[in-house]
């Protein structure tokens, strides 16, 4: 049986697309996994490098063949569907996934955090919980066809190393606060909010000596990428960014900031690197759910002084390519985000009140300083966040209440096909 999974951004790649293919290759029976990459404003270009290194993955189809197939019916090589199979939706424009659906004859199942479009089109909407579902129901989904299996970002994050063994390999002593910095993804993302956080550190660490940083390396990102984006200073005006330059350290990679503070950058173990630390800096989106459920206590930051960097989904998104307009567009999607976000962090939104700070808007390093500075000094806070984002996240278990989902929507699909067959 083919499960088709259809995906966008890296956050839903990492975040959905991962433990699904895992869940599928580890299942009983045959389950042949393809990804589908559809055209998207987040995309960073390694896309299809790391979708490509999950278990049980056959083969992964760029946007531009995936568009091709359903444009003119030419089927991408080496994406060989069988007879029997579900399309699953994991995140970007939903219209991909009907087409193809219908193209493959396939049932559809959309995981959803709250959107409800083509509702007629889609066989089964799985919820990340029970407001969500409420959510859907609500928007006209007719309440057999919703079902809530839990947060399937949960089921990606899978350190490897105690919190203590994390600690010694990245060389944080006992009487050490550890700071982790996360600048996201996307190239511009990272060379704005790799500026911003680089200046976040220098300043932190004349509040707080005895602290160290560290910087997981995003699997969308190669140390390259992370090096020219950290040297530049294109934005630094912008945001009073600093900028920092790679060295091989004593065993490690040591981003050093431009008034020589240490950051440590970790290449491969990225989930026991954000475990290691006492709190962390991060953009809004799949890494604050990650840092949730490790019940490490963060501040969000979303500035907005470089309107460039902050992805805007939709065909609005697109509008803000159009050259000179370009702009005004992006102007217009950011203050529609403002006024429509109440808050931006994945604990926050799920739990509607603030469990973790959030700085939005435009902003400068010191402003992301001063609930840092309050997180350091307040160890009994941070182990109540702690407490708090775990609760509020939930469980693992998403993944594989999923697989069973798209196993009781394709017996239900192979049995109509049956009574179709019997009254012809």
């Amino acid at each position: 049986m083919d499960v088709v999974l259809v995906s966008s951004s890296p956050g839903q790649i990492l975040g959905w697309v991962r433990p699904v293919a895992e869940r599928a290759f580890s299942a009983p029976g045959v389950l042949d996994v393809w990804v589908l990459l559809t055209p998207g404003q987040f995309s960073t270009g390694h896309e299809v490098e790391v979708a490509s290194t999950f278990p049980g993955v056959r083969r992964v189809v760029r946007p531009l063949e995936f568009l091709f197939y359903l444009a003119v019916n030419k089927r991408p090589q080496g994406f060989a569907p069988s007879a029997k199979g579900v399309v699953v939706h994991l995140g970007g424009d939903m219209a991909y996934s009907v087409l193809l659906s219908r193209r493959l004859r396939y049932p559809l199942v959309s995981y959803s955090t709250g959107a409800a479009s083509w509702v007629r089109a889609v066989s089964k909407f799985l919820a990340e919980d029970e407001r969500v579902q409420t959510r859907l129901i609500a928007r006209g989904v007719p309440a057999d066809r919703v079902r809530a299996i839990g947060n399937l970002t949960i089921d990606a994050v899978a350190p490897t190393l105690s919190r203590e063994d994390a600690r010694k390999r990245l060389g944080i002593d006992e009487s050490q606060e550890a700071v982790c910095l996360l600048p996201g993804s996307r190239p511009r993302e990272v060379e704005v909010m790799g500026a911003f956080l680089c200046r976040v550190a220098e300043l932190l660490s004349k509040v707080h000596r005895n602290v160290r940083f560290v910087l997981p390396l995003s699997p969308f990102t190669d140390l390259e990428s992370l090096g020219q984006a950290l040297a530049s200073t294109r934005h630094r005006h912008k945001i009073d960014g600093s900028n920092a330059v790679l060295e091989q350290g004593d065993g490690s990679i040591i981003a050093r900031t431009a008034e020589g503070v240490e950051i440590v950058v970790e290449t491969d173990l990225r989930y026991d690197a954000m475990l290691s630390c006492d709190m962390a800096i991060c953009p809004p989106g799949t890494v604050s759910g990650e840092l949730s459920f490790l019940g490490v206590p963060h501040v969000v930051v979303m500035p907005l002084n470089v309107p460039g960097a902050v992805p805007i989904s939709g065909m609005l998104g697109f509008a803000t390519r159009v050259p000179l307009a370009g702009d005004i567009f992006k102007k217009y999607a950011l203050d529609r985000i403002r006024a429509k976000a109440r808050y931006v962090a994945a604990p926050n939104v799920k739990a509607k009140r603030l469990i973790v700070p959030e700085v939005v808007g435009e902003i400068r390093p010191e402003d992301v300083v001063i609930p840092s500075v309050e997180l350091l000094g307040d160890a009994a806070r941070r182990e109540r966040i702690g407490r708090e984002l775990r609760e509020v996240i939930g469980g693992p278990g998403a993944a594989d209440r999923l697989i069973h989902e798209i196993r009781v929507s394709m017996e239900g699909a192979h049995t109509q096909d049956e009574k179709e067959a019997s009254a012809g």
